[in-house]
């Protein structure tokens, strides 16, 4: 059957919010989940585990009820997980090496001696997994607008620095008059930064450490691209609301753990039972 155009339309549309909602969860997962060092046959790496980006997704604000996106359960977040490794935002790895749960405090304490993880690179994988014992390594990284702002910096400055000997006068002024301006670019950047300070400074002040104001909350971030760090314009947070969230999500991870290794050991005692 033919499509028509405003299916087609839609579909389109469809697709291009998709897209954009893993390109955010994307980008939040990388920048939140617990990554170590690892080995693969050519490179050095860093790896997390499944079941650390699950961890990180229900904790994240697409773990309360969201518009775009929610995710209630591990197993939801784990079907969601299946399509971000579909769409190649990361790769499934399998170990060499003896396994070793992903646990911060353990690798903290481990040995500086100690060698990494040696991994292959699983190319079919079709299924996430959630569990520590599972690996995955980052194929996502966009371009941040700090690689975008020093790369042209660099090329401009090395091609004009090469020409202007040969440059007629009037494409000297106008190159002192971009130098400047860039300069003066620079500036206004550095600028908005003391901006946003002073303004969160008050809003925290006057609010007593209830309220958290931020004017362009992404313009630091060097892994979004130029246009997403100026959005949104601003945010404005309740401090001990975030915290809660944070805290019931943490219970019902907690509870939901707990579910998951109740089942297990119930299961283990009837096979057992059966077998005797």
């Amino acid at each position: 059957m033919t499509m028509t155009k405003e299916e087609k339309k839609a579909q389109a549309e469809e697709r291009a919010r998709v897209k954009k909602i893993m390109d955010e969860v994307g980008r939040y997962l990388q920048s939140e989940v617990t990554t170590l060092e690892g080995k693969t046959k050519d490179k050095q790496i860093k790896y997390f585990s499944g079941a650390s980006l699950v961890d990180a997704l229900l904790s994240s604000k697409w773990g309360d009820e969201n518009d775009d996106l929610f995710v209630e359960t591990r197993k939801e977040a784990a079907e969601f997980c299946t399509g971000l490794l579909s769409s190649e935002l990361f790769i499934a790895l399998r170990t060499k090496t003896k396994k070793r749960p992903l646990d911060p405090e353990v690798e903290k304490k481990r040995k500086k001696s100690s060698k990494p993880l040696k991994f292959d690179v699983v190319n079919d994988a079709e299924m996430f997994i959630d569990s520590p014992e599972s690996y995955y390594m980052w194929k996502y990284s966009p371009m941040g607008i700090w690689a975008w702002i020093i790369g042209i910096g660099v090329l401009m400055g090395v091609v004009a620095m090469a020409l202007v000997p040969v440059w007629p006068g009037q494409a000297q002024i106008a190159f002192q008059y971009i130098t400047n301006g860039s300069g003066v670019l620079v500036g206004i950047f550095f600028a908005l930064l003391i901006v946003r300070l002073i303004l969160f400074m008050a809003v925290w002040l006057f609010s007593k450490g209830v309220y958290h104001f931020w004017l362009l909350p992404n313009i630091n971030d060097d892994k979004l691209g130029i246009m997403d760090t100026l959005k949104p314009f601003y945010t404005l947070d309740d401090y001990y609301l975030e915290k809660e969230k944070k805290e019931r999500r943490s219970k019902r991870r907690e509870a939901q753990r707990s579910a998951a290794s109740g089942s297990e050991l119930t299961g283990s005692a009837a096979e057992d039972k059966k077998n005797i």
